[in-house]
């Protein structure tokens, strides 16, 4: 009997993953399926397998009569500018705090852990009202650097690199590498998976971001893709769900394919900085 029951217990386990990655893929299937049918296909609320009368037409109205490739070309030029600015001043903060020895270094590991647990909700106003006062609305600069720098991506690093040993800085310095030397030939070489992941979790935050950008963004041209698609609402607060599946579909696929690609490194990167060696 109990030979039967561990049989049965991997069958059982597979027909739970299986329910569950089904039922957490079925939103993106009806989201694939209705960028290919019309308006009234979509509002219907009748399940088809398959997309009913399916046309390219929702992909070809959004693209050429809306401002999808300008919010699409934000969204990039956005994402990619604050992962290069994150990577450079999140390596340097973490490889500070891992491995140098200065007064005050306690208070200032406090606040990165403090800073990571303040909502975003808490600081939104005060640098609004500072992006106002300079004159970043509705600016690049506006967009990309108050979402620079991430103190959580800090910690991240700093774990990782605490988890190389010292003995290699030591090794590399008496060969006569200095601090810079040692971050750019012995640490980041030893903790590129945790760099990348930290940059792909940057990539996802600031991609589907919209709090922000909808603050800052005031002009249809300097919308990002979160923000653009959610301007499709009309007059009386419903959507053209024609246009908004195709956007959606189209806002997804960047993070999709970097998932598929970038799979092993993510789950190797999360693993380095998540047990301290």
């Amino acid at each position: 009997m109990n030979n039967k029951k561990l049989r049965l217990l991997p069958v059982v386990k597979f027909i739970i993953v299986l329910c569950t990655c089904l039922f957490s893929l079925l939103p993106f299937f009806i989201m694939f399926k209705g960028s290919f049918e019309s308006y009234n296909n979509i509002v219907s609320l009748q399940f088809h397998l398959l997309p009913k009368n399916a046309s390219m037409y929702n992909y070809f109205d959004l693209l050429a009569n809306y401002e999808f490739l300008r919010w699409f070309f934000n969204s990039v030029f956005v994402a990619i500018a604050a992962i290069a600015i994150n990577i450079v001043i999140d390596v340097l903060a973490a490889y500070t705090l891992a491995r140098m020895e200065y007064p005050g270094k306690k208070v200032t590991n406090a606040m990165v852990l403090f800073a990571q647990i303040i909502p975003v909700q808490a600081i939104v106003v005060p640098l609004y009202l500072m992006m106002v006062k300079w004159g970043w609305l509705d600016t690049y600069k506006g967009l990309i650097l108050p979402v620079a720098v991430s103190p959580f991506i800090i910690f991240f690093l700093k774990q990782s690199f605490m988890q190389i040993p010292r003995a290699l800085d030591e090794a590399a310095m008496i060969d006569g590498c200095g601090r810079f030397g040692v971050l750019t030939q012995i640490i980041l070489p030893n903790a590129k998976s945790a760099v990348g992941t930290g940059a792909i979790l940057k990539f996802m935050w600031v991609w589907g971001d919209y709090i922000w950008p909808s603050l800052v963004s005031k002009v249809s041209s300097m919308r990002t893709l979160p923000v653009g698609i959610a301007g499709f609402q009309n007059a009386s607060g419903t959507y053209p769900w024609n246009l908004v599946m195709p956007a959606a579909v189209l806002a997804a696929l960047p993070i999709i394919l970097l998932f598929i690609f970038l799979q092993k490194y993510f789950v190797a990167g999360l693993t380095e900085g998540a047990v301290k060696g």
